[in-house]
C-alpha cells in the first residue's frame, strides 16, 4: 500500500513539474520585497522596489519651521488650547514642502522648542500629523543623523 502511494506520488510529482511552463512563460506574482544580500529564489517570489526620490537639497529649515512654529505656539505651549489651528495644520504640512523633508527632523529632535516663547509639549508636537490628518513619511527620519547641525540659526 505504501508503496503504491509512493510511486502515485511521484508519477503526478513529474507530470506537474513536466507540464509546467518555462519560468519566462509563467505568470509571477510577487509578495514581498527582495531582501538585499540574499539571493532570490523561485519558491519565495519577491520585487525589487523602485528607488526612493533624492530628499530635497536644504540650505536652511528656519524660514519653514518658522511657518508652523509660529502659528502652533499657543497649542503646543498652552495646555487649555485642545487643538491646532488651521494655520497651524497648513505651517506644519508646508515645512517638507518649502524646507525639504529633512526639516523635520528639527521638529523631531526638540530643536523647534527653541523657537517657542514657553516650554513645549512634545506629546503634542507629535500629535500634529494624526489631528491635523497630515501623512507624514518617514524616510526623511532615516537621515536625521546625516544633517547638517547648522540647519536651523537662532539669532
Amino acid at each position: 500500500m505504501a508503496q503504491t502511494f509512493l510511486v502515485t506520488f511521484l508519477l503526478v510529482a513529474v507530470a506537474v513539474v513536466s507540464s509546467t511552463p518555462h519560468p519566462s512563460a509563467a505568470i509571477r506574482i510577487p509578495f514581498f520585497p527582495c531582501i538585499p544580500g540574499l539571493p532570490k529564489t523561485p519558491f519565495f517570489p519577491c520585487y525589487e522596489p523602485a528607488p526612493a526620490q533624492p530628499l530635497k537639497e536644504v540650505t536652511e529649515c528656519w524660514t519653514p519651521l518658522m511657518k508652523m512654529t509660529m502659528p502652533c505656539a499657543a497649542f503646543l505651549t498652552n495646555a487649555s488650547v485642545t487643538e491646532p489651528s488651521p494655520a497651524c495644520c497648513t505651517g506644519f504640512d508646508s515645512v517638507g514642502d518649502d524646507g525639504g523633508a529633512i526639516c523635520y527632523c528639527h521638529v523631531g529632535n526638540g530643536d523647534v522648542a527653541k523657537l517657542l516663547p514657553a516650554p513645549m509639549n512634545s506629546t503634542r508636537m507629535f500629535s500634529i500629523p494624526v489631528v491635523c490628518n497630515i501623512n507624514l513619511r518617514l524616510e526623511p527620519f532615516a537621515h536625521c543623523n546625516r544633517m547638517p547641525s547648522d540647519l536651523i540659526k537662532l539669532a
